[in-house]
């Protein structure tokens, strides 16, 4: 019986995986807005590396127990993908600080709030904006060219 999966028996697990993965296809989405264009595309990412990644995994025979390994689906993931998993945590920060401008816990209307109060909250907005951004930029970027 062999040591490895693989007759190469220098290749890891993260390799075997990513030998066999197929990047998603890029989607056409008809949307005006950047951000939900965004939102769009990174979800379908995410959820093609999910899908990918299990019919990788039944192909080889592997077996991830998801108990222990949480983040199983990351092993062979590309550059893209793990890009579009940032935005996506990135973009979910930012919605939940948008959300304490819109129902603020302390009951205090945003324009009731104190100007350095205001400051901080738009300061913070700036900073998780630009961290999606930067993530989406990323993402495109590492996106491999359609054939």
């Amino acid at each position: 019986m062999p040591d490895s999966f693989s007759v190469r028996p220098q290749e890891t697990v993260a390799e075997l995986i990513r030998r066999e993965r197929r990047p998603f296809p890029a989607p056409r989405i008809d949307t005006v807005s950047f951000r939900a264009r965004a939102i769009a595309i990174c979800s379908a990412e995410v959820a093609h590396r999910s899908r990918d990644f299990q019919r990788v995994e039944c192909a080889l025979g592997l077996s991830f127990d998801r108990w222990l390994e949480p983040d199983c689906e990351q092993f062979g993931q590309f550059p893209h993908e793990a890009h579009a998993a940032a935005a996506l945590v990135w973009l979910s920060h930012l919605q939940t600080h948008e959300s304490e401008k819109r129902t603020p816990w302390s009951g205090v209307p945003f324009r009731s709030w104190r100007e350095d109060e205001r400051t901080t909250w738009f300061t913070k907005r700036r900073a998780l904006w630009s961290g999606f951004l930067r993530q989406v930029e990323l993402y495109q970027v590492a996106r491999p060219p359609l054939k």
